[in-house]
């Protein structure tokens, strides 16, 4: 990525820690997409297949623990 703004230089720790569940980053390890957790498989399914096919890779965390 050319000229990557902030956000795309973002660890996958800051992704985690402000509430992200999914995130896909190019061949450079630049931060390209974020997601919160998706209601259907089929939504998580096509994220993963649209990333793949731009030559991404997918990270995605179990969902955060809410307080009991």
């Amino acid at each position: 990525m050319e000229n990557p703004h902030k956000v795309n230089l973002s660890t996958s720790e800051q992704v985690r820690s402000r509430g992200w569940q999914i995130e896909t980053r190019d061949a450079d390890g630049h931060l390209i997409r974020t997601s919160a957790p998706f209601d259907k498989a089929d939504d998580i399914t096509w994220l993963i297949d649209e990333a793949m096919a731009d030559g991404n890779t997918v990270t995605i965390w179990p969902p955060a623990k809410q307080p009991e």
